[in-house]
C-alpha cells in the first residue's frame, strides 16, 4: 500500500467525519488493509493527520497558483471560486469522495486548530497566502483596466474569501448555483461601478 493512498483515504474521512470520528482502523478498513500497514508508514493518527494536512495544504495551494495564473481572467476566477466551488470538486476527486458527499473544509480546519493548536499558524498562513495571491491577481486586473482602479485588492480578496468560506459554513442553502451566481454577480458588478 502506497503512503499517499493511506493519506487520501484518511483526509477523505477526516473531511467527512470529522478527526475525533475516526480511527485507524476506519482508515485501514477503507483501504481495505490491516493497521498494522499504517503503522508501517505512520507512527500514530496524529503523525497521519500532521502528513496529511501538509499533503493537503501542498496540493490546495498548487490548484490556487494555477487558478490565479495569468491564464484566467479575473471574471473567470471568480466564477470559479464563488460559483464553481472548483475547490470542493477538486476535494471530491482527489480524496475519492462521492458527488453527493459534502466536503466542509472550514469546519475541518477549525477542528484542527481545536485539537492541535500549533497547527493554527499553518492554517492561518495558507490562509494568508492564498489571500495575498487572489489580492495580486485582483492587483493585476486593476492595473490593467479590467476592473475599476480605486479597488483595495487586499480588502476585496479578503471579502472574496470570506464569502467563499461562508458559502460552506452557512449550509447547503447557499450551495445553489443560482444563489452562487447572483453573489458572484453582485461582487462583479462592485468591482466594476
Amino acid at each position: 500500500m502506497a503512503k499517499e493512498s493511506i493519506i487520501i483515504a484518511a483526509l477523505g474521512l477526516f473531511l467527512r467525519r470529522g478527526y475525533k470520528s475516526v480511527s485507524l482502523i476506519d482508515v485501514a478498513n477503507e483501504l481495505g488493509i490491516t493497521k498494522g500497514g499504517i503503522y508501517h508508514y505512520f507512527s500514530s493518527k496524529d503523525e497521519l493527520l500532521r502528513t496529511a494536512l501538509n499533503f493537503f495544504f501542498q496540493r490546495f495551494e498548487a490548484k490556487y497558483t494555477d487558478l490565479l495564473s495569468d491564464k484566467y481572467s479575473i471574471q473567470e476566477v471568480l466564477h470559479s471560486l464563488m460559483v464553481d466551488d472548483a475547490f470542493e470538486r477538486y476535494s471530491k476527486e482527489l480524496f475519492r469522495l462521492e458527488r453527493e458527499s459534502s466536503v466542509d473544509h472550514i469546519h475541518f480546519m477549525i477542528e484542527m486548530m481545536r485539537v492541535f493548536p500549533d497547527i493554527q499558524e499553518k492554517i492561518q498562513q495558507s490562509q494568508i497566502w492564498i489571500c495575498e495571491a487572489l489580492a495580486k491577481r485582483i492587483q493585476v486586473a486593476v492595473d490593467s483596466g479590467q476592473i475599476k482602479s480605486n479597488i483595495d485588492s487586499y480588502a476585496l480578496a479578503a471579502n472574496i474569501l470570506a464569502i467563499v468560506n461562508g458559502q460552506k459554513s452557512l449550509g447547503s442553502y447557499y450551495r445553489f448555483p443560482e444563489l452562487r451566481q447572483r453573489m458572484m454577480d453582485n461582487i462583479w458588478s462592485l468591482m466594476n461601478t
